[in-house]
C-alpha cells in the first residue's frame, strides 16, 4: 500500500478512506441537524406545532432531541420566567380519543404507552405541541403533576422533556416524586406525584431551586402555572403566582380518582391560544363555567 505524508503524519491509503467515510458521514449528519433545526425553526414561526421525536405515522414526522441538538451544552438565555405544566389533559389528551379531538390538533403517538387514568396510547395536546411558538416560548420550563408521567425511564417522560425543549429549558433531567408530600423539598423542575390541591406549594418550593439552586432570579410574578382542573389552579389565589385552567374546550368523562365527575378533569388538552394569550393576563384564571 502506498503512503501519503501529511507534516508528521503517515497515512495509508487505507487509512485516508477510512478518514473521507468518517467525514462524509460527518456531514451527512449535520446537513441532517441543519434541515431538521429548519422545520423546527420554521414550525415555530408559523405558530406551528414542531413535534419533536422521529416517527412516521399517518404522514406525520416527529424528531428527537439528539436530531435537534437539544443538549445541555446549547443552553440558550432565556427570559426569567417560568411556564410550570401539569401533564394528564393538560399536555396530553384522553387516549383513545384521537378522532374526537382531531379538530383540536392533537397528535396520537404511536407505540407510546400513558398510563394516566384509563390507559391506552399518548396523544399530546396542541398546547405541547406549540409551546415554543407561544409566550411561554421565551421561559424556562417545569412539570408538577400529580400523576407518574408512565413511571422511570418510560418513553412518555423522554417525550414530555422533548416538548418542554429538553434540558436546555429545565436545566435538569430528574424527575423527582414526592410521594404527595407537598412539604418535600424540590430538588428538580420536573415533579412527579404532587398532591392535587397543593401544587401552589410545590411550585413555590420550586421556584426557589431555581434560585438558590440554578441562581436563576425568577419573581413570583413571572411565574405561570397551566392545569386542566380547577381545584389544582383556584388555590393559587392570593400566591403572588398566576395559574391557569386549561383543557376548557372539551372536558372529559369522570375517571378514577378521588371526587371524580364528569367534567373535572380535561378531555383534548390544552390549546395553543390558552397559552398565548397569558401575556396579557396576571393572576388566576378559570375556564368559563368552572367559576
Amino acid at each position: 500500500m502506498a503512503d501519503h505524508e501529511v507534516g508528521m503524519y503517515r497515512a495509508t491509503d487505507s487509512q485516508s478512506e477510512q478518514g473521507c467515510q468518517r467525514q462524509a458521514l460527518i456531514w451527512n449528519r449535520l446537513s441532517k441537524k441543519a434541515l431538521l433545526r429548519v422545520a423546527v425553526g420554521l414550525s415555530a414561526a408559523l405558530g406551528g406545532f414542531a413535534l419533536l421525536n422521529v416517527v412516521t405515522d399517518r404522514g406525520m414526522m416527529l424528531m428527537t432531541v439528539e436530531d435537534v441538538g437539544v443538549k445541555d451544552e446549547d443552553k440558550a438565555v432565556f427570559r426569567h420566567c417560568l411556564c410550570v405544566f401539569d401533564i394528564d389533559r393538560t399536555l396530553t389528551a384522553k387516549q383513545g380519543w384521537a378522532e374526537k379531538c382531531k379538530d383540536h390538533h392533537v397528535t396520537e403517538l404511536a407505540g407510546i404507552q400513558d398510563e394516566a387514568y384509563a390507559k391506552g396510547t399518548m396523544i399530546v395536546s396542541e398546547l405541547a405541541q406549540s409551546m415554543s411558538a407561544s409566550f411561554c416560548g421565551k421561559c424556562y420550563h417545569g412539570i408538577v403533576t400529580a400523576g407518574i408521567a408512565s413511571g422511570p425511564n418510560s418513553l412518555e417522560r423522554e417525550h414530555i422533556l422533548e416538548y418542554l425543549g429538553g434540558t436546555a429549558r429545565t436545566l435538569t433531567d430528574f424527575w423527582q416524586d414526592i410521594s404527595f408530600q407537598p412539604q418535600t423539598e424540590i430538588q428538580s423542575s420536573l415533579v412527579v406525584r404532587a398532591k392535587d390541591g397543593n401544587k401552589q406549594d410545590t411550585v413555590k418550593k420550586m421556584v426557589q431551586w431555581w434560585r438558590n439552586v440554578k441562581k436563576i432570579d425568577i419573581d413570583d410574578g413571572d411565574v405561570y402555572f397551566f392545569d386542566d382542573m380547577a381545584e389544582n389552579v383556584k388555590p393559587f389565589a392570593n400566591t403572588g403566582l398566576n395559574a391557569f385552567q386549561v383543557s376548557c374546550a372539551v372536558r372529559g368523562p369522570a375517571e378514577k380518582l378521588p371526587g371524580a365527575y364528569d367534567g373535572k378533569i380535561g378531555g383534548c388538552g390544552g390549546a395553543f391560544s390558552e397559552l398565548d394569550q397569558i401575556a396579557a393576563k396576571k393572576g388566576v384564571h378559570l375556564c368559563p363555567k368552572s367559576k
